[in-house]
């Protein structure tokens, strides 16, 4: 059954009320989390990694595009441009507001005439930007348990604005990320964290924004009007992300390829005894992450759970996906997705990989999990 958009979508009331048919089974047989792999021809498959085997046929996905996942909840790009989101075991669909219902008083967002693909964001002083829908980015929260619903998108070029959702809403509200009023310090978007209603974003020069858009209206800026870097530059020899624990600490991964192929990923937080007027504030390795496990694809921290088998102090990995602050060109090539899925415990710095079947051709892969 699908769930037609209305102005109090989504009812997570209802969409369980929908599922007798629907029997997710979050870990294998073997007790390991399984993946959800996305082949190049736009078929899904629920894959479990210790027995290698394909455990379900999830369907095929082929006229959309996959932007981001939350545990069974994937957020979905159709052909014709618009956001909808799929539980992919029951197939119940919720959709979402069009692109173009974004609220902001600094410009528009409108589609090209009657173009799929390419869009225009004006200004209010009559400037005008090129935007085209396969650099759309995004990152998902879904909460079943106590009903919640939030979403961020972007254009990846430009990379000025960025869109927030929250449950109930007909609209997007726009958070600007690029010079449009906010700090010099605050601008660029090197990567994000979406937890629940609060959005955590690497700015380009290492600072750290905290967004909550919980309220009934718009969203608040959470970061201090004077702010330090968060994070000292590491250079260009590792690929780095930030991730949120459950208690809300803000923690930078740097993770590194070899010569031989060989992965190696490292923890690091703030110096809490750091001079807060350094503007190159040390780093402290973080050695264990206690009970939990890191899931680096959605940049946050879980309990770990053996029945589940999400072990502690280890780090899920399948694809490093840096975001960039987009430029306007449009002759660069975007670069492919980096498909290496593994375990890595932090403890003993060993890496536990996770090859999928050679006759596959991957696109994307993503652990899941049980959020709720």
């Amino acid at each position: 059954m699908v769930l037609k958009r209305s102005s109090s979508l989504p009812d997570f009331r209802h969409v369980k009320a929908l599922r007798s048919n629907s029997n997710l089974t979050v870990p294998g047989k073997s007790g390991s989390p399984l993946l959800t792999l996305f082949l190049d021809d736009g078929r899904c498959e629920l894959y479990n990694p210790i027995e290698g085997k394909t455990e379900k046929m999830l369907g095929d996905f082929s006229g959309s595009r996959f932007l981001a996942s939350c545990g069974k909840w994937f957020l979905m790009l159709d052909s014709r441009s618009r956001l909808y989101i799929i539980d992919v075991f029951s197939k119940d669909r919720i959709g979402l507001p069009p692109l173009e219902s974004v609220v902001s008083d600094l410009c528009s967002l409108k589609r090209v005439g009657d173009r799929d693909k390419e869009f225009t964001w004006e200004l209010t002083d009559g400037t005008v930007f090129n935007a085209f829908a396969d650099e759309i980015r995004a990152s998902l929260w879904v909460d079943e348990k106590a009903e919640e619903l939030a979403l961020v998108w972007f254009f990846d070029a430009p990379a000025g604005f960025l869109c927030c959702y929250k449950k109930g809403n007909d609209h997007y509200n726009l958070i600007p990320v690029g010079q449009f009023g906010i700090p010099k310090m605050l601008t660029g978007l090197h990567g994000l964290v979406l937890r629940g209603y609060r959005l955590y974003i690497l700015t380009t020069r290492n600072f750290v924004r905290v967004i909550d858009f919980s309220g009934k209206k718009g969203f608040e800026e959470l970061t201090d009007s004077d702010p330090s870097p968060t994070f000292s530059p590491l250079g260009y020899s590792c690929n780095f992300s930030i991730a949120v624990t459950t208690a809300g600490e803000v923690l930078l991964v740097t993770n590194t390829v070899f010569e031989r192929s060989e992965r190696t990923f490292h923890v690091y937080k703030k110096d809490p005894n750091a001079d807060p007027d350094d503007y190159m504030p040390d780093l402290l390795e973080v050695h264990s992450l206690g009970d939990e496990a890191l899931l680096l694809d959605l940049g946050i921290t879980v309990p770990a759970n053996p029945t589940l088998g999400i072990k502690p102090n280890s780090i899920y990995f399948t694809r490093h996906y840096l975001i960039r602050y987009g430029t306007s060109d449009r002759s660069r090539v975007l670069p492919p997705y980096e498909v290496d899925i593994c375990v890595f415990n932090l403890a003993t710095k060993t890496l536990e990989p996770f090859p999928a079947p050679p006759n596959m051709n991957l696109k994307d892969a993503r652990w899941i999990f049980s959020l709720t």
